[in-house]
């Protein structure tokens, strides 16, 4: 044997040791995956079939409702069979299951804090029986919300109700973990939890844990900043646990803008516009963060589309640029509404595809990049002419719709109806302003547009087309698969301990928001949301080091090691393309986001949303 080819066989060793030395250290690590999945709702063979799904994908928890009613269907009757089922089969899988208690009351238990006897009793015969084969347990879900009371969320309750339940856990599985609900981060969440706090919970839980969605913008401009302030939360109340997040997530529902599909274009071919001649501006602010997004769901064919900054926004010419497109998620930067107002005083035709305009401030904060959503309600409308109404601000306002019908200057044109609760009025109106209902929403007596378009003639000069129907909080799956690894990298940058995915397969019960969250589709096909997780695992597999993020404007550049000590870098931008920092970096491998490898493992001229994940050591 020669010196050259017993050097290889050494080196060929040398791999084959780091390999397995990798999967030794990566099985050994608790797994930060986890998923949420209605494992024990579900037929049997379908239970198993997502649990085998589920560890191939390398998520090691699963996160299932432990639903009180379904285990004691009547009082001192207990029916364990498919909690059963759900802990056996998960044990084969290796996959560790994460318990909601308190999921599913039955009726002779609500609000459990004033049946707490029944309760504890529930609790006491899961923990119990699960023994050795459960070790952490969630006290109920979302409690910042009515549906696990039945009544107003209440602190002190949680707390009193917190305390016991730990008890009862601690009582029989003194090492069993013991989770504080997860509270929802949509509102004033952590003021919920402040009160918990001051009402004594930090005693009476073991890992902190909230539900912090990402729908209203990009992941980077509020997911760290929210980490951070329920950090800095607990730490004012001397509570060092660690973090965990058991629901985050996006929907890929199909039903998004369907109004704005129906009304907008037809608006824009009445003012005079056609989609082979006129440009559709769209914002893409780096300073803001804020952007448009996607436009196809609406209007597909302006294919003349221009992304704007607010200070081009400022100075550009309405005939260079007719149409301005905002986002349909009812948040916008309250600051840079004089941007926008100088664009329709000019005579700009602007368009705002859903929900109520303006409702929420997308505020900037003291940190870096970082932005807080704060409900101003309609306080920016007065400055474009626009009011709204709704139930909950004007009394006569009806909850829902029962009929939606043509305004009478958009004769013939066919509408999908869908029950509405917000609607468009006059009241801000001047000077020779005008506005021509596109759709109306009717209950009764009780008839107010749902899409409008104002033609202003005032100290304004511009129009603008609304639709207001309902605000769209799901995306499309090429986005969802975008957003599914930044939001776990972001959360484990900031040093949550466990992400779990809402969720594992797709319901598909109807076309609606809730019922198409998932990476897999109802008939276990695997989403692009899918691909894009396997491909993160892979990536940073459980034994890993802490992410670390860099900024670079847009760029967002990540740097971890895997087990075995190789580094993977992660490349990515918040929204749109941009230059490459080093573009021609060399290493040892590339792959993207859904885990197709690179033809060559070096960094682009551009990147995108899309991440690229380069393995090894970069060289120039």
């Amino acid at each position: 044997m020669t010196i050259a080819s017993i050097t290889s066989h050494r080196k060929i060793y040398s791999i084959t040791l780091l390999l397995a030395a990798c999967f030794l250290l990566s099985a050994a690590a608790e797994s930060p995956y986890g998923v949420c999945a209605h494992l024990n709702r579900m037929p049997p063979e379908e239970m198993r079939r997502e649990l085998a799904g589920i560890a191939a994908a390398g998520i090691g928890f699963v996160r299932v409702d432990l639903d009180w009613a379904q285990v004691e269907p009547e009082p001192g009757k207990w029916d364990f069979s498919r909690w059963d089922a759900v802990v056996e089969e998960a044990a084969g899988r290796k996959v560790k299951v994460l318990p909601i208690l308190g999921s599913g009351l039955p009726a002779y238990g609500k609000p459990p804090f004033r049946n707490l006897q029944r309760y504890l009793t529930y609790v006491e015969k899961c923990v119990r029986r699960y023994k050795g084969k459960i070790n952490c347990y969630e006290v109920f879900n979302e409690v910042n919300h009515i549906r696990p009371w039945g009544e107003t969320p209440n602190p002190a309750n949680y707390v009193a109700l917190l305390r016991e339940t730990r008890r009862t856990i601690k009582r029989i599985d003194p090492e069993a973990k013991v989770l504080f609900s997860g509270v929802s981060c949509l509102g004033n969440s952590l003021k919920f939890v402040e009160e918990a706090f001051q009402a004594g919970a930090g005693d009476h839980f073991d890992v902190m844990n909230f539900h912090p969605y990402q729908w209203y913008n990009a992941p980077e401009a509020q997911l760290p900043l929210l980490i951070r302030e329920l950090r800095m939360l607990m730490k004012k109340h001397h509570i060092d646990k660690p973090i965990w997040i058991t629901e985050i997530g996006d929907s890929s529902s199909p039903v998004r803008y369907r109004l704005a599909g129906e009304v907008v274009s037809p608006a824009l071919r009445k003012l005079g516009f056609r989609p082979e001649r006129d440009t559709a501006g769209t914002v893409a602010d780096p300073d803001t963060l804020f952007f448009t997004g996607d436009i196809d769901d609406f209007l597909p064919e302006w294919k003349r589309r221009r992304a704007l900054t607010f200070e081009e926004l400022r100075t550009v010419s309405p005939t260079d640029c007719p149409i301005l497109v905002l986002p349909g998620r009812e948040l916008f930067p309250a600051a840079r509404i004089d941007a926008v107002t100088a664009y329709v005083r000019k005579g700009g035709t602007l368009v705002l595809p859903g929900g109520f305009p303006f409702y929420y401030d997308f505020r900037q904060t003291a940190e870096p990049d970082q932005f807080r959503t704060v409900q101003i309600g309609n306080r920016l409308l007065p400055q474009l002419h626009l009011e709204w109404e709704a139930f909950w601000v004007k009394k006569g306002v009806p909850r829902t719709t029962t009929a939606t019908e043509a305004g009478e200057e958009f004769p013939g044109l066919k509408l999908t109806h869908h029950p509405g609760m917000r609607f468009l009025n006059a009241e801000n109106l001047k000077g020779a302003d005008r506005m021509i209902p596109i759709a109306w929403g009717i209950n009764g007596r009780y008839r107010m547009p749902i899409a409008a378009l104002y033609q202003l003639n005032s100290d304004l000069k511009g129009n603008i087309i609304v639709a207001v129907d309902s605000r769209t909080d799901s995306v499309t799956e090429k986005e969802q698969a975008r957003r599914l690894p930044r939001q776990l990298l972001l959360a484990f940058a900031e040093g949550v301990e466990k992400v779990f995915y809402y969720r594992y397969r797709a319901g598909e019960w109807n076309r609606g928001r809730e019922a198409h969250f998932g990476i897999l589709r109802r008939n276990f096909e695997i989403k692009p949301a899918g691909l894009a997780c396997q491909t993160l695992i892979r990536n940073l597999p459980p034994g890993s080091t802490r992410p670390e993020i860099l900024r670079r404007g847009l760029i967002r550049e990540a740097h971890w090691r895997r087990p075995d000590g190789v580094p993977v870098t992660a490349l990515w931008t918040v929204f749109g393309e941009q230059p490459a920092p080093q573009p021609g970096r060399q290493f040892l491998r590339a792959e993207t986001l859904t885990g197709e490898p690179l033809p060559t493992a070096k960094v682009p001229d551009r990147l995108s949303a899309d991440i690229l994940y380069f393995t090894g050591c970069g060289t120039e």
